[in-house]
């Protein structure tokens, strides 16, 4: 059925509507026509009975003797006069009224019964030709019928491309469009019509979204250069003061300074990245995970060992993925602190369960309804000392590097956060 019909899924629906409708029309035209034709038939017999019955009433009222008529097409008989004119086996059982159809041999009667005074006359038509007539017009409404509708299928055929072109058309325009190219006007190529008008709205949307990732990406490009220019002069004074001092009170406050640096570093890498929407440079380095989650660890010991937290690191040495070290780094920086922030004299546990990194906090955890939204931007638990975008960013990585991030409650308290990376 498909190959018959060929063309789009939209031009197949609308042919399909268009036979299924002519099939349900044309099949209750002949079924009106045939039903017609046999009230017409029974109606016109059952008036050709009823003049004849008056006739011989008329005529037996006149002399009861008469000889009754008979034609070619019409018997009538008096059971009063069966040693005369005796009644045929077939009609002695009938009842009073009428009786379509009585087949006899290659023959077909309608009989009519009814009594008169004392007697009772019996009304034969033959109505073999009309029979006859009735077949044959069944022969005639079934080749109508299937005749039609072969006409019907390429009438419906033509429609069906007619109205289904457009939008095919408007389909295929849709299709070819590059993400990356801008002031794609498509409504001088429609009629001033329904698709017209959705090729218009498409071409009013495009010109507003081309003009926000225009503002975009000239973000992107001044906070390339007027965050970084300053955030690498931080990091370079704090690296030269460090050098040049060992006063152990300036120390960690240096200290201090190179972490958050670098960690605003990281952050500006990843976001510029991600709403570029280009490949990374480092996408093909090997990263150990074991000696990365290291490194987070020790970034964030101040506040690990202010919360008395215990961190088990149990992953393997060899365990490495191949991906752009300072994206990583951020998505497993904004989980860690995640199970920091909300912990306690807690503990947090980095392994790899299967294909997945698992890390696992026994904390305050979350209720069901705000674990649905922990991804939205700007959403923060009951008890979130943050604000809401780091488990946002860290998902908008994993989804631009085709990664998963999924979060769920720990049944023994606090939460799971799982990362499959790509293969």
């Amino acid at each position: 059925m498909k190959s018959l019909l060929g063309g789009s899924p939209l031009f197949r629906k609308i042919m399909v509507s268009f036979l299924l409708a002519s099939v349900f029309f044309l099949s209750l035209l002949t079924l009106v026509v045939y039903y017609s034709n046999e009230i017409l038939e029974d109606d016109l017999l059952a008036r050709q009975t009823e003049f004849e019955l008056y006739n011989i009433l008329e005529l037996l009222t006149a002399d009861p003797n008469a000889p009754l008529p008979r034609s070619a097409s019409l018997s009538i008989y008096l059971q009063s006069r069966q040693d005369s004119m005796p009644l045929p086996d077939y009609l002695a059982g009938l009842a009073d009224g009428v009786t379509h159809d009585i087949k006899v041999g290659d023959k077909a009667y309608h009989v009519m019964v009814a009594p008169v005074a004392d007697d009772r006359v019996y009304i034969q038509t033959d109505v073999t030709e009309i029979e006859r007539s009735e077949k044959l017009l069944e022969y005639i409404l079934i080749v109508a019928w299937i005749v039609l509708l072969v006409v019907m299928f390429f009438i419906a055929r033509t429609l069906s491309k007619k109205l289904s072109a457009p939008i095919q058309q408007l389909s295929q325009e849709l299709s070819r469009i590059n993400p990356d190219e801008r002031g794609i006007q498509l409504s001088h190529r429609f009629a001033d019509d329904e698709v017209g008008r959705i090729a218009q709205a498409f071409d009013s949307y495009t010109q507003k979204m081309d003009s926000y990732v225009e503002k975009q990406m000239a973000f992107a490009a001044m906070a390339s250069h007027e965050l970084r220019s300053p955030l690498t002069i931080v990091q370079t004074s704090a690296d030269l003061i460090s050098s040049r001092h060992d006063d152990p009170d300036i120390l960690p406050h240096l200290e201090k300074i190179t972490r958050a640096s670098a960690n605003m570093a990281n952050m500006i890498h990843a976001l510029l990245a991600v709403t570029r929407d280009q490949p990374t440079r480092n996408t093909g380095e090997q990263v150990g995970l074991r000696a990365l989650v290291d490194e987070i660890t020790d970034n964030m010991q101040p506040e690990i060992n202010a919360k008395e937290i215990s961190i088990y690191n149990e992953l393997g040495p060899d365990i490495s993925i191949k991906a752009d070290k300072t994206l990583t780094t951020v998505v497993l920086t904004n989980l860690i602190k995640n199970g920091v922030k909300h912990g306690q004299q807690s503990s947090i546990r980095i392994d790899m369960q299967g294909p997945k990194l698992c890390i696992t906090d026994s904390g305050i955890g979350i209720d069901s309804d705000a674990l649905q939204h922990i991804f939205d931007f700007g959403f923060r638990g009951q008890n979130s000392q943050g604000y809401g975008v780091g488990l946002y960013i860290s998902k908008l990585i994993c989804d631009y590097q085709g990664w998963s991030l999924e979060l769920a409650a720990n049944p023994t308290g606090g939460i799971i956060a799982k990362v499959r990376f790509a293969d």
